[in-house]
């Protein structure tokens, strides 16, 4: 058993916490997989529901093992005694033979999705607890030298899916000893998942090796996660400050900017390089470590880092994607499909499309560049951004890569920001207000 952690919070109290704080109305899709976390998570909203909230809840049936739809059956029932909806989807087509944990988890969150769609629900809820958290953040740090690293924050315990369905994560402060005590006063049982046992997997090694070590403290975990909310809130004032971006192609940094908070930058810049490179993931260890030592230099330098060009000049900073390996796009008609990660492309006509990259003909869109940024910019411009009567053709619009898919609350005004310097389309207000850990 963990011991040294402060008290956590009992699933009722985390519970009439997150009701308190929530807008209404609401209609809260609970993800109940059979397992004690998320039955827990069930009952303690059975049990305080409120006026202005309405339950529901899914199953989501991987597939993977013997008995799992007798088990989502189970989940049914149980829900039915409680009077709450219930829906089973299932994970259905040929899964992967390696990465099978990572696929997994990427259909669990496009069939809730698709379940939060076909029930209206304003929240998605799962049951990841304390001791989740704590394994989460053991596990990172072993991975990182880095002491303020943003991974040490943990999970949020709020998170954009697929920028449309927030799901919650009301029991982070709860321990799961806690929540299978009220299980056990209310005589009802659980699935033990025998993937929990399973020593390949790197946090079943991390939960036994925690069983005689006290871990994380939460406070410590509490810490990271401000640090890193308040960082990235900066991040998003300095880019309002500093950042200008032409057609969602070309940023410019004004030399000021770079006299700021280095651990700010570093925010800022990693982010906005893969914002501008069409990658979700951000570019982290030496090469941002190099980038931010060139920062610091007051002469002319040029770098790529993450497909992105980085071109420091008397002027500023000018960001753009390298100009190579830029893919051409056929669309059929009607059809919408993402161009290099960086835009999504629509053909609107009842024809299929054929688009090329635009080479150099764009350079006289940015005004206000020195003359060999501008080429670079015009060709990472998207197909069919050069000519006027591709408007009646095609739509087109940013997709901001590093937020579209998973957006923790940690990040959202600075997601925020881009979706203004970018010129595209916001993101959905939280359903709840702040409370003790505010990240």
């Amino acid at each position: 058993m963990l011991t040294g952690l402060p008290s956590s919070i009992s699933p009722d109290a985390a519970i009439r916490s997150l009701l308190a704080r929530l807008a209404r109305p609401a209609r809260l899709l609970i993800a109940v997989s059979g397992g004690s976390d998320s039955l827990g998570l069930l009952f303690s909203l059975a049990r305080h529901r409120q006026d202005g909230v309405s339950l529901l809840a899914v199953t989501v049936d991987h597939g993977l093992r013997t008995g799992s739809a007798e088990e989502a059956e189970d989940v049914g029932r149980i829900c039915g005694r409680l009077g709450i909806p219930h829906t089973t989807k299932r994970w259905i087509g040929e899964k992967p033979s390696t990465g099978i944990a990572a696929a997994a988890r990427e259909a669990r969150y496009k069939l809730l999705c698709e379940a939060a769609d076909e029930g209206e629900a304003t929240a998605i809820l799962t049951g990841h607890t304390l001791d989740d958290q704590i394994e989460t953040v053991t596990m990172r740090a072993a991975r990182s030298p880095d002491p303020e690293a943003p991974g040490l924050a943990g999970m949020a315990e709020a998170v954009l899916l697929h920028r449309r369905h927030w799901l919650l994560r009301p029991l982070l402060r709860t321990r799961r000893q806690d929540i299978r005590m009220l299980l056990a006063e209310l005589g009802q049982d659980w699935i033990d998942d025998p993937s929990n046992a399973d020593r390949r997997s790197e946090r079943v090694r991390t939960r036994m090796a925690l069983a005689d070590t006290p871990g994380v403290l939460l406070d410590e975990i509490d810490a990271a996660s401000e640090r890193r909310g308040a960082c990235a809130d900066a991040a998003a004032a300095w880019l309002a400050d500093h950042a200008t971006v032409q057609r969602a192609i070309l940023m410019h940094v004004s030399p000021e900017g770079f006299s700021e908070d280095p651990a700010v930058v570093r925010y800022a810049l990693s982010a906005s390089i893969a914002v501008l490179g069409g990658r979700e993931q951000r570019p982290t260890g030496d090469s941002l470590g190099r980038l931010m030592a060139a920062c610091r230099l007051d002469a002319p330098w040029t770098s790529t880092v993450g497909r992105v060009v980085l071109d420091r000049r008397r002027s500023g900073l000018y960001l753009c994607r390298e100009s190579r390996n830029l893919p051409r796009l056929a669309l059929a008609p009607g059809a919408a499909a993402i161009w290099d990660g960086r835009f999504r492309i629509s053909n609107l006509l009842a024809e299929a499309l054929t688009l090329l990259p635009s080479g150099d003909r764009g350079a006289n869109l940015f005004e206000d560049v020195p003359a060999s940024i501008a080429t670079r910019a015009g060709a990472a411009l998207p197909p069919g951004a050069c000519d006027n009567e591709d408007a009646a053709r095609i739509s087109c619009t940013p997709v901001l890569a590093p937020f579209g898919r998973f957006l923790p609350q940690f990040d959202l005004k600075l997601a925020s920001a881009f979706a203004k310097l970018m010129g595209c389309e916001g993101f959905p207000a939280l359903p709840v207000g702040d409370a003790g850990r505010k990240r």
